[in-house]
């Protein structure tokens, strides 16, 4: 599976994105998906990224002005 897919399913899926937050490699295994452990520690720290005391939008939550549509 490649990591672009997992993305696609985090910005289309909030069940999933939620689901690859708290549990990472369960939520992999339920799609019969595989990735690395540094691919994961990356999904999981985009997904809770916090920088500078702010909160960054979260990757499964898109901002409507940088659509690809």
């Amino acid at each position: 599976m490649a990591l672009a897919q997992v993305v696609y399913q985090i910005s289309t899926d909030a069940d999933f994105a939620s689901q690859l937050r708290s549990n990472p490699e369960s939520a992999l295994e339920k799609q019969g998906w595989s990735l690395s452990k540094e691919e994961i520690a990356f999904l999981v720290s985009a997904l809770t990224r916090k920088a500078d005391g702010q909160e960054k939008r979260p990757i499964d939550k898109p901002d409507a002005r940088w659509s690809w549509f």
